[in-house]
């Protein structure tokens, strides 16, 4: 990869993006090199809840994006399989729900709305999981569809057919690895201690001490999410 080709995807907003929460995911990770230096820890740990609040602000910019994109699946998806659709239907509502909830909290942490935020994240984080869901099922019902096919094809097409497997594949895992920060950050998980105070975020950044993985394993699931994120954005490019 060239100096054009990322110059390339850090004009682009999807680009900018992941490599946004890779970096977030990455200083995480890589919070136990630190463990003899207190303040090179809370350096790191404050640079990547930066770049969180980063990304909670550019969000603000992705409603009429994600409207136009459901609109166009809504209206050229051809999927045959009624489950695949009605997965798909629902992910969509999901994430029409989630923009606007996590726009009301981040409002109510800036002061420009009254009022605590944490039901608010609360929520968010809910319809985020829930979305990550969805989309875990409806790939794993798209590879159940294409074994049940596979027997049926020649072999160039059982190559794509291959290809798209992978790809299915690599989608689970990848919201699979979120799905686990996601039940991480939930409040009152019957898998962990109650704590006395819960906040997902408190002025835009992470309370990780509240939070029963250790940092760097948030950040192991985060980034293993990411760099996959980021194959799959690379791919056209490749």
């Amino acid at each position: 990869m060239g100096l054009d080709d990322v110059v390339g995807i850090l004009e682009n907003y999807r680009g900018r993006e992941k490599t946004l929460r890779t970096l977030q995911y990455g200083l995480l990770f890589i919070t136990p090199a630190a463990r003899h230096s207190p303040s090179t820890k809370a350096v790191l740990e404050g640079i990547s809840a930066q770049i969180g609040g980063v990304r909670v602000i550019l969000r603000l910019f992705d409603d009429l994006s994600m409207f136009q994109y459901s609109k166009a699946v809504l209206k050229q998806s051809k999927e045959k399989d009624w489950i695949v659709r009605w997965l798909e239907v629902a992910n969509i509502v999901v994430d029409q729900l989630f923009f606007p909830v996590e726009h009301l909290a981040w409002a109510r942490d800036v002061k420009i709305l009254r009022g605590s935020s944490s039901s608010l994240w609360h929520a968010s984080l809910l319809l985020w999981a829930t979305s990550l869901v969805l989309t875990i099922l409806r790939s794993l019902q798209k590879i159940f569809l294409l074994k049940q096919n596979n027997s049926r094809l020649q072999a160039e097409e059982k190559d794509r057919q291959e290809e798209k497997y992978e790809a299915e594949l690599l989608t689970i895992i990848m919201h699979a690895a979120d799905l686990l920060n996601a039940l991480n950050w939930l409040p009152n998980r019957p898998w962990s201690k109650s704590f006395p105070v819960w906040q997902v975020r408190s002025q835009c950044t992470w309370r990780p001490w509240h939070l029963p993985f250790p940092l760097w394993q948030v950040g192991v699931f985060g980034l293993v999410s990411s760099l996959i994120g980021f194959q799959k954005l690379l791919q056209p490019r490749l």
